[in-house]
């Protein structure tokens, strides 16, 4: 193994079904980490990735070497929603089967996805719910006091995510910094992760750290776009050493 690569440490919890998942995910994904040595473990840090289409949330669960709790969409926690959201989703796909073939899929698929997820040590997260976006932050930043670190994935679905297009961020995400500092006195690190389905890999770059003497919103756009920013040039780095 190179210096520069992170041997990874199982993260599936251990249910039947996840147990059984976890042997048959590993027959199609696999993941290597590199720049795992950037991360400072001593304190808590936030993981920003990619999304992909499904090998960035499912590699990092099998293969991802550093312990978190993941912000998951709370429409994926609710079967019925993460169905309609599913459907609309493989829209294009299916079409052989019908409407009503690819229904029936995502209602059983929805009900897989939904019962893996809520097994994991997740944190929910509410769109368009002021109040329910005030609870995700209280508890991430509950989980970085007690040094627990997060995994989160920011891009904009748009019309669904893939394996080719990098999408904008959300920068809501960003407010973890200054919530962080007001409970703890304290920078709060995020590091930049692009996953690549094609060849296997985690890459992790060199971190942002909040700084409280921005004003608020300024500081937010400026964390969210200089990740987006990482995430993009360690994209363009595996393009150019893989050419």
């Amino acid at each position: 193994m190179k210096k520069n690569e992170t041997t990874a440490k199982r993260r599936i919890p251990k249910t039947p079904l996840t147990r059984f998942l976890d042997v048959f995910l590993r027959l199609f994904y696999r993941r290597k980490v590199i720049g795992g040595e950037k991360v400072d473990s001593s304190q808590p840090s936030v993981f920003v990735c990619n999304h992909g289409f499904t090998s960035g949330p499912i590699s990092a669960v099998l293969y991802f070497p550093f312990p978190f709790r993941v912000w998951i969409n709370s429409t994926m926690l609710n079967c019925k929603e993460a169905a309609a959201s599913m459907e609309d989703s493989f829209r294009d796909n299916f079409k052989l089967v019908g409407r009503w073939g690819r229904k029936a899929f995502c209602r059983v698929a929805s009900w897989l996805v939904c019962r893996v997820l809520k097994s994991f040590d997740h944190i929910p997260v509410y769109k368009g719910n002021s109040r329910k976006t005030i609870e995700t932050i209280t508890l991430s930043v509950d989980a970085l006091e007690r040094g627990e670190n997060l995994l989160i994935f920011p891009e904009k679905p748009d019309d669904g995510y893939d394996d080719e297009t990098f999408r904008e961020f959300n920068t809501g995400f960003a407010t973890l910094g200054r919530a962080y500092y007001k409970r703890t006195g304290r920078r709060l690190v995020f590091y930049p992760v692009f996953s690549d389905g094609p060849t296997n890999m985690f890459l992790i770059g060199e971190p942002v750290t909040f700084d409280p003497e921005n004003e608020a919103h300024a500081e937010k756009i400026r964390i969210a776009t200089e990740l987006q920013e990482r995430v993009t040039g360690l994209k363009d780095k595996l393009l150019t050493c893989s050419s």
